[in-house]
This record gives C-alpha cells, structure tokens and sequence, in this order.
C-alpha cells in the first residue's frame, strides 16, 4: 500500500512495519528497537512491574492476610463472649434457686484484744442434705476502731479437730462498718465459724467487735 501522489520507498529504506505503524505492538517494538530507546522501553517495563504491579498485589496479599487475623479475633472473642454468657446464666440459674443464710455473733463484748477474744468455739452452720453451701459475705462492726486490726475469719472442721483460715480482713483507721462482699468460699455440714484478731494498731483497742457471714444454699449438681 502506497500515499497517494508520493513516490515509492527506496528498496534500502527503513519502514517501521506496515499500513502506516498501525499494526504495531510491543513485540513489534522491541524487535525494532535497538540502543537507548530499547533499553528505556525495557526499563520503563521494569518498573512499572516492580514500582506498581508488585507492590499493589502485595498489598492486596496483605490485606486479605489482615482481614482473615481480623476474623480470626473476632471469631476468638465471640467465643470468649458466648463461654462468659454461658457461665454467667448457670451461675445465676443457681442462684435462682438458692436459700440465704445468715450467721453472727459477738467477738469481743469490751476491749478487742489480739487472739481469739470471747468467742473459743464460735457458731456452726447445717447444710442440709442435697444442698451445697457458699460464704458470699463477711461484715464487721466495732463501737470504736481508731487505729486498724487484722481479722482471720477460720473454721473448724465438723470433728473439731483441724482449723483453717478461709478470709483475712484489714480494717483502716477508724472504720467501724466494713462488708467484704463477692466471696465464694465453700463450707461444708457442720462447720464452725470462729475469729482471729492478729493485730491491732497503736496503743488505744477497739471496743466491741460484732462479726456477721452469709451465703447461700443451693442444690447439688
């Protein structure tokens, strides 16, 4: 194919493919192409893979990485949620059908002294058969308390015949009403409930320390 009204190319002349550059591509290109204008094509190809195409599917990789760790928490913590639910509604369907109990007495009637003070034996709890028992409370009360004490909460087994210590109390100064609330501690048939004062602060003791616990009852699973 031929211009109109123009001579025809010399045999020797360089033609840049046919119909005009028109079906050219980058193969065709290259091939033709030779020194700086191949290398710049050449570079310019480079680049564009290593500047942009790489780079965006990386992110792309990272991304998707992200979304599946992000799914993967969510996953973890729903699970968390629902196990904490779970418990939450056995614990309060328990409670639902709980019976309260409720046992105090006087430690001290005077002075508050380190020791035992009056109460030697101290108060027992029956737990009836097909039931299970909880302390969730502890609540004291002295007349006067300027300086703070330390109070064991202990109980003897039913036989009497070994003592523990199930809560540990610190009094500041001057606080003569104080509820330790949010326990959970067992107790068993038959068990005695008795006071330990292991210190007292300054010079001047409390006077008259009244000691209450409760909990619960419920049925046996």
């Amino acid at each position: 194919m031929t211009t109109p009204h123009l001579p025809e190319a010399p045999g020797d002349a360089f033609v840049v493919g046919s119909d005009y550059g028109s079906n050219l591509n980058e193969t065709s290109i290259l091939a033709i192409a030779t020194g700086g204008a191949k290398g710049s094509f050449t570079g310019v190809q480079g680049a564009v893979g290593s500047q942009l195409r790489t780079p965006i599917a990386d992110a792309a990789y990272l991304a998707a990485n992200a979304q599946g760790s992000a799914d993967e928490a969510v996953t973890t913590a729903q699970a968390a949620a629902n196990a904490a639910a779970a418990a939450g509604e056995k614990a309060d369907i328990a409670y639902e059908n709980a019976h309260y109990w409720s046992v105090e007495c006087v430690v001290a009637s005077a002075a508050v002294v380190l020791g035992v003070n009056e109460l030697l034996l101290g108060p027992v709890l029956n737990v009836p058969d097909g039931l299970e028992a909880r302390l969730t409370d502890a609540h004291f009360a002295c007349i006067s308390q300027p300086a703070g004490c330390t109070i064991d909460i202990k109980r003897w087994n039913a036989a009497g015949t070994i003592a523990d210590v199930i809560h540990t109390q610190v009094l500041g100064a001057n606080v003569t009403r104080y509820n330790a609330p949010a326990l959970d501690i067992p107790v068993f048939d038959k068990e005695r409930f008795f006071y330990d004062v292991t210190n007292v602060v300054g010079s001047v003791a409390p006077t008259v320390l009244q000691i209450n616990v409760s909990g619960v009852y419920f049925p046996e699973p």
